[in-house]
């Protein structure tokens, strides 16, 4: 059985839901966050100490989409679009969306939200990062037009890929940049039972 290291409310949670959509059990290891701070041991497995690390026998990966695109492939699931779909390029496209484009921004304010200095400066930087994921967030809004999901016309790991960041913008409060079609999005991967059982691990 594979295992997964994971810390509540970070990328491992993409991970997670998609194990939960596949139907595929897996050792889920809980660790406190950061866990390079407060877990130091886990170093030894991965020596960013970071989240997620998936061990699946030799294969040991600790990027969250590169997880999801091996197990997707292992189980022969339609989460993924292959190559020679017409789907295919946009699924591409679509797919590094969520961490290329939009988590950007959100990275920089779960960062500098961490700080614990206080001042004009770092609230020029978060504002500065709330302003850049709201002009990110309108390719979704323009792409979710007529579409329930992403690509294809079902839910793929292009879903998964936006549905974290998507998340990270209820917890840091910023709602209000969600355009409509986006915010019914969010809601139609919330209401997912897949999504609420990854959600609700410790």
């Amino acid at each position: 059985m594979a295992t997964v290291y994971h810390a509540k409310n970070t990328r491992s949670m993409r991970v997670l839901w998609l194990l939960e959509e596949l139907g595929v059990k897996a050792e889920i290891r809980s660790l406190p966050f950061p866990p390079s701070k407060l877990q130091p041991d886990y170093l030894s497995i991965n020596p960013t100490g970071t989240v997620p690390t998936l061990v699946d026998g030799p294969v040991r990966l600790t990027e969250s989409m590169a997880i999801c695109e091996y197990l997707a492939a292992k189980h022969n699931s339609p989460m993924l679009v292959a190559p020679g779909d017409p789907a295919r390029t946009e699924f591409v496209q679509w797919l590094w969306y969520g961490e290329a484009t939009l988590m950007t921004p959100l990275s920089r304010i779960a960062t500098v939200g961490r700080l614990e200095r206080k001042g004009a400066d770092i609230d020029a930087v978060i504002e500065d990062a709330r302003n850049n994921a709201g002009v990110r967030l309108t390719a979704l809004e323009r792409r979710l037009e007529g579409r329930d999901f992403l690509v294809a016309g079902r839910l793929t790991l292009a879903d998964i890929s936006a549905g974290y960041p998507l998340h990270l913008v209820g917890l840091f409060g910023i709602d209000h940049l969600l355009g409509p079609r986006s915010a019914a999005y969010r809601e139609r991967l919330r209401s997912r039972p897949a999504y609420q059982r990854a959600i609700a691990v410790p």
